[in-house]
């Protein structure tokens, strides 16, 4: 069947579309890496790399959307001719796919997941001798659960924004709201609870973690102590610009996106602002979902620049000429 006729209207370029999708090939595989890497080399297994894993797991399957949205949904590509005939599957495929809960879902798990890892580190500088009690391991268990339940959780009402049409020449209907508040309400809810709370709340941490740092690295100074104990501080004070370039790229790259979401949560004839129904939009929301999907490439870069111990492992875990040493050494990096 022809079933690109309801869906064809809310998709960018053909050119943005195989951007997407080419980013999003690219940064699945560099999300791989990252999981591969740190579950493989032994000096890499502590409690905040695994929290990096659990990271990398949702943007790797936010990057493996993107590519079968652009596949799905794209009037020029052959998955939409796929789509079953049958109510049941053009009802799943409008519902998780054209809606794109799975895009808000999974983006929403990365956001949680950024803030676990912040909370690790948040406790680890500046309330260092609460760690093991604070954070103990059926605790971020329950915080990993948690982040992942809620991300579907909040994304529910996108799965109420599509349903399938009866004409079997369509996949979708068109965008239907029950009043012209609907979306705007919607926009505002993943605005807040997806973007702007995370946001807020992970910029305070890195804040109070850089004050904490810099108080304990002019406190040694003062002291004269150790060069262990200072090289301890300095790690920390790596990773947390490490995280900080993270929780920066995901402002930068994310922002376009979610004041997107804010005036127009999908484009639409009979949506409250006139520009959500324009061509122009089409191409602007095709742009802004670039560079969302953008963010969960380029993680596994800023690890591979900023991250030493991680470009230690990548080499040792890549290349067998690399010997492993200094494996049973701590990891002064990630040491609480």
């Amino acid at each position: 069947m022809n079933a690109t006729r309801g869906v064809e209207g809310s998709t960018p370029g053909k050119w943005i579309c195989l951007l997407t999708a080419l980013e999003g090939v690219v940064g699945f595989i560099g999300n791989l890496l990252v999981c591969f890497v740190i579950l493989r080399v032994k000096f890499l297994h502590n409690r905040a790399n695994y929290l990096l894993v659990n990271l990398a797991v949702a943007d790797t399957l936010l990057c493996l959307y993107s590519v079968f949205n652009c596949l799905a949904v794209h009037e020029n590509f052959a998955l939409i001719r796929i789509v079953p005939t049958n109510v049941g599957g053009k009802e799943l495929f409008c519902r998780l796919l054209a809606s794109r809960y799975f895009s808000w879902a999974f983006s929403c798990a990365s956001a949680y997941n950024l803030c676990v890892v912040t909370l690790e580190r948040y406790v680890a500088i500046v309330h260092p001798l609460q760690y093991e009690r604070k954070l103990t391991a059926t605790r971020m268990t329950f915080l990993i659960a948690l982040s992942w339940t809620t991300s579907f959780l909040f994304s529910t009402p996108l799965l109420f924004s599509r349903e399938s049409s009866k004409d079997p020449d369509k996949a979708c209907l068109e965008f239907g709201y029950p009043s012209l508040i609907y979306p705007v309400s919607v926009g505002v809810f993943l605005f807040l609870l997806s973007f702007l709370i995370p946001i807020m709340s992970m910029s305070f941490a890195y804040y109070k973690m850089q004050v904490t740092l810099k108080r304990q690295a002019n406190a040694l100074n003062l002291q004269h102590a150790r060069a262990a104990a200072y090289d301890l501080v300095i790690a920390r004070q790596r990773l947390v610009n490490m995280l900080t370039i993270v929780v920066g790229a995901q402002i930068i790259l994310w922002t376009p996106s979610y004041i997107n979401s804010l005036i127009c949560l999908y484009p639409s004839d009979n949506a409250l602002f006139a520009f959500c129904g324009s061509t122009r939009y089409i191409y602007f929301r095709g742009i802004s979902n670039f560079a969302f999907y953008l963010n969960s490439v380029i993680n596994p870069i800023i690890y591979e620049f900023k991250y030493k111990k991680f470009r230690q492992g990548f080499k040792i875990a890549c290349c067998s000429c690399f010997k492993r040493r200094g494996n049973n050494r701590v990891d002064a990096d990630l040491s609480p």
